[in-house]
């Protein structure tokens, strides 16, 4: 062989890649600069306006805390408050006042007001306010009944609205998300509480001012509070909130670690890497709300006009390498092409093809492999074909042995009877058994391996019928097969034997009436079972453990005559379990299971793999 068709030279044409190195190293440090430059620029111009957006919720605070400041401005407010309910002018003097700071305040979804001098709780809400009595606000810790050294005023984080404990106006009414500021009414300059008022907003300004502050479609923004709980999140499809409602926690952690260096300033701000993305963020400084705006930017965003800008630059190194690609093409095609072919040979012949025609006409070493693989797969098949040959001769010859054993035993009493009722000139019953008769002679003369478990049960039902007539009275059988399993395939008389044995083993010598029972079922949906029960005379512990030895899986696929010399003992039994072993599914064997009933009788089961 040449050395010019050598692998070897083949693959010293893969360094002439070398020389794009030079082009690939200047294509990556216009890469890394322009990105550098680009991460900086988007730094400065999100950080601005980040801190817009924090000044404009800060000042949506400022305004909603202003406006609740109204209570105050009305001077007959705080004496209306210890007038309530009584008083119907001072009712409506303060459902004027919370009016008013619900029209001052766009997003106000609804106000809540308890006065603790009159024990009066109002809702003002749509379609109509409620009011009614009661001994304590709806909650004291949320409305600051304890805990005296707090403060006067403050925003709870994000949560779902309620009705405060009084009734929802519809069943339809949906809760929906919302903050809400609380205020503790003092009796000034006296510290004493009068009442605390809540304001529950929509996320309406929120809204708004935050979906300025990103592309919903590439980037995340968030609104959360001291605890990193989550008052706004963009909704796009970046996750960065678990389940329950917070900032990751290794994020939230860098931004608490942020936060603690600002102190009681409140006006913390920078930017930190995490999870393959860009997060800057700005406190807002409110003394109401401990908010922080977070900014989630993914790296493929933050870059993509680095990339941008790469690709462009790099259009000129890239139309010289389309030469030296093209050229590694080739040589690349002309080495693995054979390779590939040759292992789709392989996996055709793994799946069972062994006669696959190997065509490889290349001239190289797979060229050689392939023609040395072709002739050692034509020296396997000839050596398995006439090993396959052989066996198969051998199967065909031993299950044609089995079947050829069973013997009608009940022939003679058969004909017998036929005989006694055609004396006794009844020719139509004789007419009959002798149809069944000759149905039974013909099945068992079908060239045929396997049945369906129906033809079977038809064959024992005029077996059964054969013997009825001989027995008469002294006989009773019952046969219930399910639907289900009369489609699976068995060997071909395999219920005459098994039914035959209780004829020769127990009908003759019990006394009474016989009995004989066969169902069968399907019990998962893979496997059924055949069940055959009778009353004859229990079978000795001792021929019972030696039949259960050679009824083992391992036991009847063995050779036939290994146990020749017990065999006119058993002959049907024997018969039946090595023709299920010789037609069993692969890796599925059926199974024979032989129990002594406890009064008299027998009972066999017959479980037969059904398919897929």
């Amino acid at each position: 062989m040449s050395k010019y068709y050598s692998i070897r030279s083949k693959l010293i044409a893969f360094m002439l890649i070398a020389t794009t190195i030079p082009l690939l190293a200047s294509i990556s440090m216009t890469f890394i600069q322009t990105k550098t430059a680009l991460r900086e620029q988007a730094l400065e111009e999100n950080k601005r306006l980040i801190y817009q957006a924090s000044t404009n919720l800060n000042n949506y605070v400022d305004n909603v805390a202003r406006a609740s400041l109204a209570i105050y401005n009305d001077p007959t407010f705080l004496r209306n408050l210890a007038k309530l309910p009584g008083d119907y002018r001072a009712v409506a003097e303060v459902y004027t006042t919370l009016q008013t700071i619900r029209a001052a305040v766009p997003d106000v979804f609804q106000l809540y007001l308890h006065s603790f001098v009159s024990n009066q709780s109002t809702l003002i809400t749509n379609p109509f306010p409620k009011r009614e009595e009661r001994k304590q606000a709806y909650s004291d810790s949320l409305h600051g009944k304890t805990g005296d050294g707090g403060s006067d005023i403050w925003v709870e984080s994000a949560h779902m609205s309620h009705t405060y404990g009084f009734k929802a106006a519809s069943p339809d009414d949906s809760p929906r998300t919302v903050i809400t500021l609380h205020r503790i009414i003092r009796d000034i300059p006296s510290p004493e509480r009068l009442g605390v008022l809540a304001i529950d907003l929509n996320m309406n300004s929120i809204v708004a001012i935050c979906s300025r502050l990103y592309d919903p479609a590439k980037e995340q923004i968030y609104v959360v509070d001291g605890q990193n709980r989550i008052v706004y999140q963009g909704r796009t499809e970046i996750q960065a909130a678990n389940e329950a409602g917070h900032l990751q926690q290794v994020a939230g952690s860098t931004l608490e670690d942020g936060r603690n260096l600002a102190g009681s300033a409140r006006n913390a701000a920078g930017h930190f890497e995490q999870d393959q993305s860009m997060y800057i963020y700005q406190q807002l400084g409110s003394n109401y709300a401990d908010w922080t705006i977070v900014k989630q930017i993914p790296n493929e965003t933050l870059y993509a006009r680095a990339t941008a800008l790469t690709w462009n630059n790099a259009m000129i190194a890239i139309a010289a390498l389309i030469l030296v690609i093209v050229a590694t093409l080739f040589i690349s095609i002309r080495i693995t092409g054979p390779l590939k072919q040759l292992m789709r040979y392989m996996n055709q012949i793994q799946a069972g093809r062994l006669h696959v025609d190997i065509r490889l006409s290349s001239r190289d070493e797979f060229g050689v492999l392939a023609r040395h693989f072709r002739d050692m797969m034509d020296t396997v098949n000839n050596l398995i074909l006439r090993e396959y040959q052989l066996e198969l001769a051998n199967k065909t010859n031993q299950l044609k042995a089995l079947q050829a054993q069973i013997n009608p035993h009940f022939l003679y009493n058969t004909l017998q009877s036929i005989g006694t009722l055609a004396l006794q000139q009844q020719g139509k019953r004789a007419y009959t058994l002798l149809s069944s008769l000759s149905k039974m002679l013909r099945y068992s003369m079908r060239d045929q391996t396997c049945v369906t478990l129906r033809e079977e049960a038809e064959h024992a039902r005029l077996y059964l019928e054969l013997q009825q007539e001989r027995f008469g009275e002294r006989l009773e059988v019952h046969m219930d097969f399910a639907e289900d399993t009369l489609s699976v395939q068995m060997p071909r008389m395999t219920l005459q034997p098994l039914i035959e044995n209780y004829f020769k083993h127990g009908a003759d010598v019990q006394p009474g009436k016989g009995y004989i029972s066969i169902t069968s079922r399907q019990v998962d949906k893979h496997w059924i079972v055949i069940e055959l029960i009778n009353n004859g005379p229990v079978i000795p512990e001792d021929k019972l453990i030696e039949i259960r030895e050679w009824l083992q899986p391992q036991e009847t696929e063995s050779s036939m005559s290994s146990q020749d010399s017990a065999m006119s003992e058993s002959i049907g039994l024997r018969n039946v379990v090595r023709r299920l072993a010789l037609n069993a599914h692969p890796g599925m064997p059926a199974r024979i299971e032989i129990d002594n009933l406890e009064a008299d009788g027998v009972k066999l089961q017959v479980k037969l793999y059904a398919g897929e």
